[in-house]
């Protein structure tokens, strides 16, 4: 059955894209553990590299360090830090979202059938929790990755939103991570942050040694909350909550 007009309007579709930044920690990964075993293997009198670079290593100071780890950490590279290389080996070649929900190859995920969305910024992932388990979205193995972002996290907020409002309007207390939303404020370890009080709420974008994050920086009375969105669960749900009630 061919799709109709509106359908193909509302459908997007991402194709696979190669994670090319992911090559580098694949090749310091293996270079690491070729060094390691190159330098045991020259107590065999088998010279994988040239004999003054293994000399030199052993009278390097940091050298006994790079031995001891070399390996575990070409492993951590390998198979941690390029994931994303074995990721894309098995990953459909598109990827299509529309209204009902996700589609990548065997995976389907209806948007009526998501109850939480976790944004690994630092990580370029997004993880979408529904009834059949849990899925991790990596970004960057698809086109268009921000027009993609912003479709899943739309369709998602849509599906919960309502549902955030009707237990709020009801009294009840809904958890988003380390924050908790009442009808009294936001909670966070104890501390109420009731909706008069409540100035601005924003991102900002973090690097820390070289690592990058996104943080939800919530001002009231002065005193600014800063946490990672990697920890709030659902933090899409709750940004839209927060600006429709202060915007109101």
């Amino acid at each position: 059955m061919f799709d109709t007009p509106l359908e193909v309007s509302l459908k997007r579709s991402h194709t696979r894209v190669f994670p090319t930044l992911v090559l580098y920690w694949l090749a310091a990964g293996f270079v690491l553990i070729y060094v390691v075993a190159a330098a045991f293997l020259s107590f065999g009198s088998i010279y994988l590299l040239p004999q003054d670079f293994i000399k030199g290593l052993f009278r390097y100071s940091s050298g006994p360090l790079v031995l001891l780890a070399g390996i575990p950490c070409g492993i951590y590279f390998i198979f941690w830090r390029a994931s994303d290389f074995f990721a894309w080996m098995f990953a459909p070649p598109e990827l299509v979202v529309d209204e009902e929900g996700l589609r990548a190859g065997d995976t389907r995920i209806a948007w009526r059938n998501v109850n939480a969305i976790i944004t690994v910024h630092n990580h370029d992932r997004v993880i979408l929790r529904h009834r059949g388990g849990t899925y991790r979205l990596r970004l960057n193995l698809w086109s268009d990755a921000d027009a993609l972002f912003a479709h899943v996290t739309d369709h998602v907020v849509e599906a919960l939103l309502g549902g955030v409002h009707r237990q709020v309007d009801a009294g009840k207390a809904v958890r988003f991570g380390p924050l908790t939303l009442s009808g009294a404020g936001l909670m966070h370890k104890k501390r109420l942050m009731r909706w008069d009080d409540i100035e601005s709420i924003r991102y900002q974008n973090e690097l820390d040694e070289g690592v990058s994050s996104r943080e939800l920086i919530i001002a009231a009375q002065g005193r600014p909350l800063k946490i990672d969105e990697a920890r709030i669960v659902n933090a899409p749900v709750l940004l839209a909550y927060l600006s429709q009630r202060l915007a109101g």
